[in-house]
């Protein structure tokens, strides 16, 4: 112990009172006596520095350690030896440690974000000067006042290499543990070589206790946090703090920090400070002030030096411009007693004037799952919170069942996941037909964009009529009754969330709307296309923290049946509407429009077929409202009567009526339709494809590739659906190199868009190869995989059960659960009982229930 008043370092430093001490010497605040500032003086344990070789190898690390310049790191003013001891001053820091700023709780994001890249910075700077940290921990993190915010400063830098062995040295270091082991990399657990990439762990495992005020794992004694570093799994963040849920670039970010592998890791503190930056800017996008904090002591007086922001009830709320109010300090906001399953961006923080209490953020169900296709355009996809994203102005759609909690409570857990399953088939495609991508499936909650508010809100209606004739078969207790709730606006677009105050206000919509209806804000009635449905006004709500009103509206019902009368179907699926729309144009159109709806190719209209198909949806919608509309539709009607004679001649060409033979399972009756034709017109590519698609229904597949790889690029431009749908099930018995290299020769836009339907449909070997397929290339973002691979789990086949069990295992996924246990329960082969993908499925349901608990 150095006494008070004692000099240092030949005179330059007075020792003033001790401050702490740790494992490897004490800390004292001393003086510089030429310039009477205040600095610390870290004293080394005499018994470390009697070590054979200490003193010169301390003046060695020492100097490397001085030579570190950067804000985010405590400076070295001086090092050397004063008598028995070897002493190194650095410069006093101003603050609060990091420990104490947590002992209230986590920090919220838009404070922690910040600090957190600071320190990144102050780390890459270390690492660049060959030093490795070894002890990143709360306690060595002090966080100071200052003119601009809070500034991170990182203590304690490089000491331990002080007490690590040289290499070949025989020194034993028997009873020195470094590090602490609540923050140590797997590495260090076991006593393997560490570099840089071991700091980035720990600073893994310091970002989780920011973040969640919890650490990864729960230890309790030195020894188990050892064994789980080196070996278990760290508790999903999102499961710490489910508030985070909503920053999935974030939650990546930390996970991928606290992996084994220190591959599998950032590989630098420059890329961490990267994606820290990122991460914030996406934070802030729609978040205005949002940014490091100003510094306000406790009282409102000058800086005292020992707290930085209140806590508990005197956290401190910072003003962006309009009122916005940033929640900045002290104990996490509490979470939303509401039910909306998907959390805001700007709906996180509160708004209002400053001093008022932070809006709650809407709480999302834990999990990560990702949903719909890649966006597209200006849209990139954030990965590990690296990459940024650029708003877009979308409809946003929430959905979900009404009374579902105290549904789920009185129901089995089978009971849970058929209801689920059900609730999903009948609405899930509905999002794609009308040309929105679903990008989140929480439990009854559904969360869809659309790029049209109109298909938005004919996207509910839809889903109303569903859900409608699906209750008149069901008894009372299994129907469904959905809130359909939409807004538009300018959000943030990711794989598998959304981000911005759109989210905030659908949610609050979401908690006054009616199940039965569909509910939307002014700005998508403003946007919409009112041709397409009535609405009305029904009531207003007030966000939080806002003096305005927002106006509610309801699309007008139907007197009786369906409740908005099966008008409203997108026009990427009309083939079926079509016939139905013929009849009441006139009862002779009956009979051609159901042969319409049975052609090939009518699930995908041309562009021509589609604006007729809209303007007629339109005019029928006027017509029952304004009379004089009648000889709109009638003008209209006589131009389906020209192009219904078109389609008649049409009926007649061989290659239609091949198709719909072969619709039918005649195959027989396609082939002669087809050899019919003079032999001129079977160069066609029309011709060859279809006679393909002969080929293949009658087994003759080495005929089908010869015709198909024939083709020009603009035969194979023409594709049809029925082509397709040969190829995808050719590729379900087994793909392979010459499969995949037909398909290669096909337009990708036309093989990958009708596989990603194909995959979406019930189990068939066609939707196995379309899925098999689609994995093959890369490309299954807008596929729900687990849902996939769970229906094909239906398989009669055992190997391709078996693949799906292993798939699913692979995926990751626990609500492959429910379809992996239906599978183990199904019947065995042959009087033996041999597995059919029995033992796959069962490994699988190990897997994922261990991921779960």
């Amino acid at each position: 112990m150095l006494a008070p008043d004692s000099l240092v370092l030949e005179g330059r430093f007075r020792v003033l009172r001790p401050l702490g001490s740790g494992g490897m010497g004490e800390v004292y605040l001393g003086e510089q006596v030429s310039l009477g500032r205040k600095v610390a003086i870290k004293v080394l344990h005499q018994d470390l520095h009697a070590q054979a070789g200490m003193a010169e190898r301390f003046k060695r690390e020492a100097r490397l350690l001085s030579a570190v310049e950067h804000p985010a790191v405590v400076h070295i003013v001086d090092f050397g030896e004063s008598g028995d001891h070897a002493c190194l001053v650095m410069e006093f820091v101003e603050g609060q440690s990091l420990y104490d700023v947590l002992i209230p709780g986590p920090m919220h994001p838009g404070r922690a974000l910040p600090l957190l890249h600071q320190l990144a910075e102050g780390l890459a700077a270390i690492h660049d000067k060959g030093i490795i940290h070894r002890d990143l921990k709360p306690e060595n993190v002090f966080i100071s006042p200052g003119a601009r915010g809070e500034q991170a400063r990182l203590l304690d830098f490089g000491i331990a290499r002080l007490v690590e062995p040289e290499a070949g040295s025989a020194v034993s270091q028997v009873g020195v543990v470094l590090g602490t082991p609540e923050y140590l990399s797997p590495e260090q657990a076991v006593g393997a070589k560490v570099d840089t990439r071991s700091d980035l762990y720990s600073f893994g495992v310091l970002m989780y206790r920011v973040l969640a005020g919890r650490l990864p794992f729960d230890g309790p004694a030195p020894r188990n946090f050892l064994a789980q570093h080196a070996s278990h799994a760290p508790l999903p963040l999102d499961r710490a703090a489910p508030s985070l849920s909503r920053f999935i670039g974030l939650l990546s970010l930390v996970m991928r920090l606290l992996e084994k592998d220190p591959l599998k890791r950032p590989q630098s503190a420059h890329e961490l400070a990267d994606a820290l930056a990122a991460a914030h800017s996406a934070l802030s996008a729609f978040t205005p002030g949002l940014g490091t904090p100003v510094y306000v002591p406790q009282g409102g007086g000058p800086s005292s030096g020992t707290s930085v922001f209140g806590t508990g009830e005197s956290a401190v709320v910072s003003a962006g411009p309009s009122g916005t109010a940033v929640f900045a300090g002290g104990a996490a906001p509490p979470q939303s007693s509401g039910t909306a399953a998907f959390g805001a961006g700007a709906g996180a923080y509160g708004t209002g004037p400053v001093g008022s209490g932070p809006m709650a953020p809407v709480a999302m169900r834990t999990g990560t799952a990702a949903f719909g296709t890649k966006p597209s355009g200006s849209v990139a996809t954030v990965t590990g919170g690296a990459s940024l994203v650029k708003p877009q102005n979308l409809t946003v759609m929430l959905t979900d069942i009404q009374g579902f909690a105290e549904r789920t409570s009185r129901q089995t857990h089978e009971e849970n996941a058929r209801m689920l399953e059900t609730h999903d088939r009948l609405l899930t495609p509905l999002v794609k037909e009308h040309e929105g991508r679903l990008v989140q499936k929480r439990g009854d909650a559904l969360l869809a964009v659309f790029r049209s508010p109109t298909a938005g809100v004919l996207c509910g209606m839809a889903m109303q009529d569903r859900l409608w004739r699906h209750n008149q078969t069901v008894p009372p207790e299994e129907q469904f009754h959905v809130r359909v709730c939409l807004h538009a606006g300018e959000v943030l677009l990711t794989s598998d969330t959304v981000l911005g105050e759109p989210m905030e206000v659908v949610a609050s919509v979401e908690h006054v709307a009616a199940a039965g209806e569909v509910t939307f804000t002014e700005a998508v009635n403003l946007a919409r296309n009112r041709a397409e449905a009535t609405a009305e006004p029904c009531g207003t709500i007030t966000l939080p923290g806002r003096e305005e009103q927002l106006q509610l509206y309801r699309c007008q019902r139907a007197a009786e049946g369906p409740p908005f009368g099966d008008r409203f179907v997108p026009a990427s699926g009309m083939g079926a509407k079509l016939a139905s729309l013929l009849g009441r144009v006139s009862g002779a159109f009956s009979p051609l429009g159901a042969r319409v709806a049975a052609l090939p190719g009518m699930a995908r209209l041309s562009g021509a077929s589609r604006r007729l198909t809209e303007w007629l949806r339109s005019a029928l919608t006027v017509l029952r409202t304004n009379r004089r509309a009648q000889l709109v539709v009638l003008v209209g009607a006589l131009a389906l009567l020209g192009a219904g004679a078109a389609w008649l001649v049409h009926l007649n060409d061989p290659v239609v009526r091949a198709y719909a033979l072969l619709e039918e399972g005649k195959k027989d009756d396609a082939q002669e339709q087809l050899e019919a034709v003079p032999e001129e017109a079977q160069k066609e590519p029309s011709w060859r494809r279809a006679r393909a698609a002969v080929y293949h229904a009658k087994g003759t597949h080495k005929s089908e590739y010869f015709l198909l790889s024939k083709l020009d690029d603009e035969g194979r431009a023409q594709v049809e659906a029925p082509v397709l749908d040969g190829l995808a099930e050719d590729y379900g018995r087994g793909g392979g190199a010459t499969m995949e290299a037909l398909l290669d020769k096909f337009p990708k836009e036309s093989v990958l868009g009708h596989f990603e339907d194909l995959a979406e449909e019930e189990y068939s070997l066609r939707q196995w190869g379309a899925l098999r397929y689609l994995e093959y290339v890369k490309a299954t973002a807008s596929v729900d995989l687990v849902d996939a691979y769970s229906r094909a789990l239906e398989s009669e086949d055992c190997d391709i059960r078996a693949q799906a069990a292993v798939r699913l295992a692979g995926l990751g996924n626990p609500d492959a659960l429910p379809a992996l246990t239906r599978a183990t329960q199904l019947p065995r082969t042959g009087v033996l009982n041999l597995s059919c993908g029995h033992n796959e499925a069962g490994a699988a349901i190990k897997k994922l229930s261990n991921k779960r608990d």
